[in-house]
């Protein structure tokens, strides 16, 4: 079993990356966070890996974290989910707030992944839920309630569309909830979740520099 990769960065597509590895170039197909954290070109780079061996091909997937691939074989161990689906449901949810949906029996949530219906959704609550019953988080910013429905729950769907995952969006759409005025509409809610996550960036990088 190859669980690791270490090599130079050759080629990256929007869903795979091309590793140099003493000279044999390995294709890895990986998640949303990897290629959202990718060196230039020519960099190195090391990746947690999962080999799915198939009668036809030998398939490399890779992550951005020792716990993002334990996740992931925990999501393909559910019964009808392959290693295509599991980086897909990677791809588009952070393992946090996968791991609350399981936890909090967010069915809809997780029938919102690609690949996942409401049957295979089921059955991701019924066979993980022991697996995280005891999974606790230490930041207080990490238990924020989940955004209800109508405009808020709007915004999220409009941010996610734009790149941001999903627990990132419910965040911004939380921030921005103090600065705005009575009676605001979507439009507004978006504008001043955008300027606050930029904000909130600009403190973050000054932190860091001080």
């Amino acid at each position: 079993m190859i669980v690791s990769l270490k090599g130079r960065l050759e080629d990256v597509t929007e869903q795979t990356v091309v590793l140099d590895v003493q000279g044999v170039g390995y294709e890895v197909h990986v998640t949303g966070a990897v290629l959202r954290s990718l060196p230039p070109l020519g960099q190195e780079l090391q990746l947690p890996t999962y080999l799915q061996v198939r009668d036809d091909a030998f398939v490399l997937y890779g992550f951005s974290s020792w716990e993002e691939r334990t996740l992931f074989q925990q999501i393909i161990g559910v019964a009808g989910i392959g290693p295509k689906t599991g980086v897909a449901i990677l791809s588009n949810i952070s393992p946090q707030e996968f791991i609350k949906a399981v936890q909090q029996k967010q069915l809809k949530t997780l029938t919102s992944l690609p690949g996942i219906g409401k049957k295979t959704g089921e059955r991701i609550l019924l066979e993980l839920k022991d697996k995280f019953k005891h999974t606790t988080w230490a930041d207080e910013e990490d238990n924020l309630p989940v955004v209800p429905g109508g405009v808020l729950e709007d915004a999220v769907q409009a941010l996610i569309a734009l790149g941001y995952t999903a627990s990132e969006a419910e965040r911004m759409v939380q921030n921005a909830q103090p600065h705005l005025v009575e009676n605001y509409d979507l439009q507004e809610l978006l504008k001043v979740a955008l300027s606050t996550n930029n904000q909130h960036r600009g403190e973050r990088t000054w932190r860091r520099n001080d």
